[in-house]
């Protein structure tokens, strides 16, 4: 398959952008309806982590603690897993907020994210951090 052909086939298979969310900053929000088990982000590289001990960042600039609270877990150990990209070059998958009813699984954090139930256009998207942080257990 051509390099064209793939970015079609990708641009096919693309169902959802960021847009202002009402839960929280910025969310995912389906462009088009969407069927339940999709695998949203099929595409989406799974990046590279290292493993730090928060107490490492100590000296940085509060923004970038409060990115690593944001868009990682914080284990009750202290360590956290951080993308070798930093935050340079997140992807979308990044900005799926959370929700105790949500419409997204994961298995661990981790790809796949699937749809759990057809989701309408304009839907946001959104999982259970629960699952996988245990900032959000209840």
């Amino acid at each position: 398959m051509g390099r064209k052909q793939e970015v079609l086939k990708k641009l096919r298979n693309t169902y959802c952008r960021l847009r202002q969310s009402k839960i929280s900053g910025v969310g995912v929000f389906a462009i088009r309806d969407i069927p339940k088990g999709i695998d949203l982000f099929y595409d989406v590289k799974e990046p590279k982590w290292t493993k730090f001990h928060i107490d490492e960042f100590k000296s940085h600039d509060k923004e970038v603690l409060k990115m690593i609270d944001d868009f990682t877990v914080i284990e009750k150990d202290g360590s956290v897993y951080i993308p070798d990209c930093a935050f340079n070059s997140l992807d979308i998958s990044f900005f799926v907020n959370n929700s105790d009813s949500p419409n997204l699984e994961t298995n661990d954090g981790a790809f796949p994210f699937t749809t759990l139930r057809k989701i309408r256009k304009g839907e946001e998207l959104t999982i259970n951090y629960g699952a996988f942080d245990h900032k959000h257990k209840k």
